[in-house]
């Protein structure tokens, strides 16, 4: 099992989404606590790619969220990068997906979490 870390940065980004779904909090927290590697899809480089159900959403996969998750693995950590509607938007680009990365990493930075 993860421990989970919430970097600022995806909680700004949680935070528009969470004004319109209300359940997503709870959603996105069992989805965290019962990742395994096997359930997710891979990126590579430590990413993998989650789907996220929302209750607030009584659709299929195509209404689903998309979840981007970092692997700490010194510290057993998954870290949340970016989240997406795919109701929006049919997939997100790798150079957005290393923007977000590049965000987390500067908050853990400042927060020194590595260092504890």
């Amino acid at each position: 099992m993860y421990q989970v870390y919430l970097a600022d940065h995806f909680l700004r980004q949680l935070k528009s989404f969470l004004k319109k779904y209300r359940n997503l909090e709870k959603d996105l927290i069992a989805v965290l606590q019962e990742f395994t590697l096997d359930t997710a899809q891979h990126l590579g480089q430590k990413l993998y790619k989650i789907r996220l159900k929302s209750s607030d959403i009584p659709r299929g996969k195509n209404k689903a969220f998309r979840l981007i998750v970092f692997i700490l693995e010194v510290r057993s950590t998954i870290i949340p990068i970016t989240l997406y509607f795919k109701g929006d938007r049919a997939n997100i680009s790798a150079k957005e997906i290393e923007y977000h990365l590049a965000m987390i990493l500067v908050d853990i930075q400042k927060k020194k979490y590595l260092s504890k």
